[in-house]
């Protein structure tokens, strides 16, 4: 049985010892870094099956921490599972491992609702038999669909998912969703739903990675659509600092947004102008870099959120999109070998590497 868990005398959720899921991918290994630094009193287990998108060296900062421990497996496993928690003694899981790239979504949906929904059944199921004190579920703005006109998503509104892993994360929020319901007293529960999350050791199938990594190559960056659709980019640290809070203040049972705060929400063709500046590439000629292709099969507008909520717990972003973006160009630039075998990544559509993976 996990360790019994501290309360701070304001209320506060104190882990002892934490299981992040997916935590040799992008934002799980940003989250381990920045906790392992931070709580060394704390053990903290990573658990990840190294599928597309996950690296160990990501986590090459904190390999050797006494305070950490990686092993290979998968949620999909309720005995990997349930053998992880009961030989580490786990009293909190912040579950991370998703599929989450929208573009492979639509070829490989069933794997999408594999992974995203059956996979936190299995770690909701274990935590509860198993009397885990607290369980994180990282979700997404995308939940709630595309804004109408200038409303914001709050965290009261309905989910209107407009794609295969949008649909695919609401439908294990609503699995989440039952277990607080049912079981929230035997176990806590805390949701979060972030906008989208950029910055160093990204896989370069997401847009800014992708983008970096072209011009790099000196290829040109493919505009879905037009590059019209708009996203808010929180960094990565900051959202580090968010889950963290959420995960010992957040109050059981309710979900937080967590907005990129404002100056952060770039249509896909500024982010791409932005860029090119980075890489000496004036204004007058950035024309000549960008090439339109097809859009997704459903490209939703913008996903604009209030976070007030995780706001009154202390929690704003303090990394501008400009400062963010330069530390991300600076770390790709120091670190040309950290993934590697990208170029189906980098495809404008990833269609050939999508086609390969629905086969």
């Amino acid at each position: 049985m996990p360790a019994p868990v501290r309360n701070s005398k304001d209320g506060e959720f104190v882990p002892r010892r934490i299981l992040l899921t997916g935590g040799a991918g992008f934002i799980g290994s940003n989250v381990l870094i920045h906790l392992v630094h931070k709580y060394p009193e704390v053990r903290f287990v990573c658990l990840d099956n190294l599928s597309e998108g996950s690296n160990l060296a990501n986590l090459r900062s904190v390999t050797g921490a006494r305070n950490f421990a990686f092993l290979e497996g998968d949620v999909l496993c309720p005995k990997t599972v349930r053998e992880t928690i009961i030989s580490h003694e786990l009293d909190t899981v912040m579950h991370f491992a998703a599929q989450t790239h929208v573009d492979r979504s639509f070829v490989m949906p069933v794997k999408f609702s594999e992974v995203n929904v059956l996979g936190t059944a299995v770690l909701l199921q274990a935590c509860l038999e198993l009397g885990v004190r607290r369980f994180l579920y990282v979700s997404t703005d995308e939940v709630y669909g595309e804004n109408v006109g200038s409303h914001r998503f709050s965290e009261t509104d309905p989910f209107r998912p407009g794609n295969p892993y949008s649909a695919s994360k609401a439908a294990a929020e609503c699995l989440v969703r039952g277990y607080m319901e049912s079981f929230g007293r035997d176990l806590p529960i805390v949701v979060v739903r972030p906008n989208n999350i950029y910055g160093p050791r990204q896989y370069p199938e997401k847009l800014i990675p992708k983008f970096i990594y072209r011009l790099q190559r000196k290829q040109e960056l493919p505009l879905h659509g037009g590059g019209r659709a708009r996203r808010s980019f929180l960094f990565v640290e900051d959202a580090a600092e968010a889950f963290d809070l959420v995960l010992r203040k957040g109050r059981p049972g309710e979900a937080y947004n967590i907005g990129a705060g404002a100056g952060s929400t770039k249509s896909v063709l500024e982010v791409a102008r932005a860029l090119m500046e980075h890489f000496g590439i004036d204004a007058k000629q950035a024309d000549q870099h960008m090439q339109v292709v097809a859009d997704r099969v459903k490209n939703d507008a913008s996903y604009d959120v209030h976070d007030a909520k995780i706001r009154n717990l202390g929690w704003k972003p303090l990394v501008t999109f400009e400062d963010g973006l330069r530390r991300t160009v600076e770390w790709y630039r120091q670190n040309p070998g950290h993934w590697t075998s990208v170029d189906d990544a980098l495809l404008p559509d990833n269609s050939g590497r999508l086609q390969k993976a629905a086969l």
